[in-house]
C-alpha cells in the first residue's frame, strides 16, 4: 500500500467519492432484490346499494307517449366474501337481494291493438280485467326481486396505502324470486282462469355483467371502508317468451312474437364495509441473471 497516496488530500477525497457511490449501489440493489411485503388473505363484507333500474326493450323505448320511461330507485345489499392474492389481485363472490324492475307513464288514449308489442297494450287489458280504472294518463311499476350472485376479479392500487383506487368486474347470476305488476298504485295480476302468474312471464336465471370502480379507505388493518360506482347489464332477455296463458280459444303466448329482447340494467352507489384477516406474504423480485454487466462505477 502507498501511504502517501493516502496522506494526499486529493486522494482521499477521490477514495471518499468513490466509496460513497458504491454504498448507494450496494443499497439500492438490496432494495431491488429483496423481499417486498404485501397483504394477502379472506376479507368478509356487508355491502349496500342504492340504485336505479331498467328493464330496456327498444319497442317499449319508442313507444311515445303511450309508454315513457321512469326513474325506479331502491336500495339493494348483502353480504360478500374475498380473498386477496397480492396487493392488487383478488377475488370475490357476493350473494345480494335486489328489488328492481322498471317504472312507467303513459297516456291511455294513444293506446290502441297495434302496441301489442308494447307493454302498454298489456297494462291496458291488466287494468280492465282487474278493474283498476285506466283514463287519462297512467303509471305503471313492474317489480322483479332477484337474488344476485355475481362472482367477480378485483383489481386496486396498493391495498396496503390508506386509501387506494379500487374496481371490479365478472358475471353475476341472477335468481328470480317473484315479480309483479302495480298499475296507477294497485296490484295488477293476471286472473286465475289465465293459468299463468306474472312471475311466470319472466325467467328464473339470468346472467348479466357487473363491473364497478371506487376507492377503498383502510379504517385500522383489518377494517376497510369502500365506496364504488356498481353497474349491472343483462347478457340477455328476462322475459320467458315461451310463456303462455290459457284463453277460451285455448293456450296462447303471453308476448307478441315481434316482441324484442329486454334486457335487465341496474346501477347507482354502493357501500361496502370489510373485515380483512391480514396474511403478510414476501413478493420477490427477480434478481439479474448470472453473468450480466454490471455498471461501471467511475474512480
Amino acid at each position: 500500500m502507498n501511504l502517501n497516496k493516502i496522506k494526499n488530500p486529493q486522494n482521499q477525497s477521490i477514495l471518499k467519492g468513490s466509496f460513497a457511490r458504491k454504498a448507494i449501489t450496494a443499497v439500492a440493489f438490496s432494495l431491488a432484490c429483496g423481499p417486498v411485503f404485501a397483504q394477502s388473505g379472506f376479507d368478509f363484507g356487508l355491502k349496500g346499494i342504492f340504485q336505479a333500474s331498467a328493464l330496456i326493450n327498444k319497442q317499449d323505448q319508442a313507444a311515445g307517449t303511450e309508454l315513457d320511461y321512469k326513474v325506479k330507485t331502491g336500495i339493494s345489499g348483502g353480504v360478500s366474501v374475498g380473498y386477496s392474492f397480492t396487493k392488487h389481485l383478488g377475488a370475490e363472490i357476493d350473494i345480494l337481494s335486489s328489488t328492481q324492475g322498471q317504472g312507467y307513464v303513459g297516456v291511455v288514449s294513444q293506446i290502441n291493438n297495434n302496441s301489442a308489442p308494447i307493454l302498454s297494450y298489456e297494462f291496458k287489458n291488466l287494468a280492465f280485467s282487474n278493474s283498476i280504472p285506466f283514463t287519462g294518463n297512467y303509471t305503471a311499476q313492474i317489480y322483479l326481486h332477484t337474488l344476485k350472485i355475481p362472482i367477480l376479479f378485483r383489481y386496486t392500487g396498493d391495498n396496503t396505502k390508506k386509501v387506494f383506487f379500487s374496481s371490479f368486474i365478472g358475471p353475476q347470476i341472477n335468481m328470480l324470486s317473484s315479480a309483479s305488476l302495480k298499475i296507477n298504485d294497485k296490484d295488477a295480476p293476471l286472473s286465475a282462469s289465465a293459468k299463468m302468474n306474472f312471475t311466470d312471464g319472466y325467467k328464473k336465471t339470468t346472467l348479466d355483467l357487473a363491473f364497478g370502480f371506487g376507492a377503498g379507505l383502510n379504517i385500522t388493518d383489518n377494517l376497510v371502508v369502500s365506496l364504488h360506482l356498481r353497474l349491472d347489464y343483462g347478457m340477455g332477455d328476462v322475459e320467458n317468451k315461451s310463456a303462455s296463458i290459457t284463453t277460451t280459444s285455448g293456450k296462447v303466448n303471453y308476448y307478441d312474437a315481434t316482441r324484442t329482447a329486454n334486457n335487465n340494467a341496474t346501477g347507482g352507489g354502493m357501500v361496502s364495509l370489510s373485515y380483512r384477516l391480514v396474511k403478510k406474504v414476501k413478493e420477490t423480485v427477480k434478481k439479474p441473471a448470472a453473468g450480466a454487466k454490471k455498471t461501471p462505477v467511475k474512480k
